[in-house]
C-alpha cells in the first residue's frame, strides 16, 4: 500500500513540474513577443520624401530604420510617394498614416510650406512627430534627426577654396528649388566661399531627377564655357552633372564636389570625375529617427535636435579604414 501511494506521489510530482514547465514557456514567449508584456509594441509609420530604389540615401535611410526597428518592440511602416517632388502625394500619405492611429509618425518633409499644415495635423491627432533630414518654414514635431546641411554646405566650399582664383567661374546644380536641404547646403557653400562668392555665375535645380541633371548641366556648360567649377547638391544633382562632365569630355578641368555616396558616385571619386564628395550617414539618420520616435511614443524625453552627421572624402582619403566603413557599411572585411 505504502509503495502504491508513494509511486503516486512521485507521478503527481512529475505532472507538476510538467504542468510549470509549460506555463514558464508560455509567459516567456509571450514576453519576447511583447504580448503581455509590460513593453508594449510601438506602432511607428515612416514617410521618407520618395521610395525610389535607385536612390541610395533613401534606401539607406529605410535600412536604418528597420534596424532600430528590429532592435526595439517597433511595428515599421513605411509610406512614401515615387519620387521626392511628389509633394500632394506625400501629403496625401500623411493623411492616410494619421488614420492609422500609430503611436509616432518619421517625417521627411518634401516641402518647404506645403509640408506643414499636414504635420500640424499629425500634432492635433495627438501622434508623436520626428522631423527627418529637412525642416519646414516654421517648427514641427518633438525632434528634428538631419544633416547640419549649412556645415555639409560649408565642407564643400572649404575644400574647393583653395583651388579658386579671379578666373574660376562656379556652377550649382540643386535638387529641389526651395527645399531646406538645397538652400542650406548652397549657403554653407557661400559662407565658406567668402570673396569668391561672386563668381558663382549659374545655378540650375534638376528635381532630384538623374536625367535632368544631366540635361542642366550640359545647358550650363554649353551657354557658360568659362564654367570650371560644379557643386552637385544631392545624389541626383550630382551624379547627373557627373554623367555630363564626363560625357563632354571635361573630366579633370571642371573640378566637381558631389554630395551623398551611392556606388556611381563613389565610382566617380574613384575615377577622377569627382574632386571629394560629402558623405551623410543615412543609416544613422533612419536609425536615430526611429530611435527618438519609439522613445517619444513611450513618453521619454527626446532632443530637439539631433544630427546624424557627414564627412568630407577625397580621392586621397577613400581609402582610409574609417571612410571605407563609412561608405560599404555592410561590406565584410577580413578581419575577424
Amino acid at each position: 500500500m505504502r509503495e502504491k501511494s508513494k509511486h503516486n506521489y512521485i507521478l503527481l510530482l512529475l505532472i507538476g513540474i510538467t504542468i510549470l514547465a509549460a506555463i514558464s514557456v508560455f509567459l516567456y514567449s509571450n514576453g519576447e513577443s511583447g504580448e503581455g508584456s509590460d513593453e508594449l509594441i510601438v506602432r511607428i509609420v515612416l514617410i521618407p520624401k520618395g521610395l525610389d530604389s535607385a536612390n541610395a540615401f533613401w534606401s539607406d535611410v529605410i535600412e536604418g530604420a528597420q534596424m532600430a526597428a528590429s532592435e526595439k518592440n517597433v511595428e515599421l511602416t513605411v509610406l512614401g510617394p515615387s519620387s521626392e517632388t511628389e509633394t500632394r502625394r506625400q501629403n496625401s500619405m500623411i493623411e492616410e498614416a494619421i488614420e492609422m492611429r500609430p503611436d509616432a509618425i518619421v517625417l521627411a518633409p518634401s516641402n518647404y510650406t506645403e509640408t506643414l499644415p499636414y504635420a500640424r495635423k499629425v500634432e492635433e491627432a495627438g501622434i508623436k512627430l520626428v522631423i527627418l533630414d529637412s525642416v519646414m518654414e516654421e517648427e514641427a514635431g518633438c525632434c528634428l534627426v538631419a544633416t547640419d546641411n549649412l556645415k555639409a554646405g560649408y565642407q564643400m566650399g572649404s575644400y574647393m577654396k583653395p583651388y579658386l582664383n579671379e578666373e574660376s567661374a562656379i556652377g550649382i546644380i540643386g535638387h529641389v528649388q526651395g527645399v531646406s536641404t538645397a538652400v542650406e547646403r548652397e549657403q554653407g557653400i557661400r559662407d565658406a566661399l567668402g570673396e569668391y562668392e561672386r563668381q558663382i555665375s549659374d545655378i540650375r535645380f534638376c528635381d532630384s531627377n538623374y536625367d535632368k541633371a544631366y540635361e542642366r548641366t550640359r545647358e550650363m556648360l554649353t551657354e557658360n564655357p568659362d564654367i570650371n567649377v560644379i557643386f552637385g547638391l544631392n545624389e541626383y544633382s550630382a551624379a547627373g552633372a557627373a554623367r555630363a562632365v564626363r560625357d563632354m569630355g571635361l573630366s579633370g578641368e571642371v573640378k566637381m564636389v558631389g554630395f551623398d555616396s551611392s556606388l556611381e558616385e563613389i565610382q566617380f571619386l574613384e575615377s577622377g570625375v569627382f574632386d571629394a564628395i560629402v558623405v551623410q550617414r543615412p543609416l544613422n539618420m533612419g536609425y536615430l529617427g526611429v530611435s527618438m520616435a519609439y522613445q517619444a511614443a513611450r513618453s521619454i524625453e527626446v532632443p530637439k535636435i539631433v544630427e546624424s552627421g557627414s564627412v568630407l572624402i577625397t580621392r586621397e582619403t577613400i581609402y582610409t579604414e574609417e571612410n571605407q566603413k563609412l561608405l560599404f557599411p555592410f561590406r565584410e572585411t577580413d578581419e575577424e
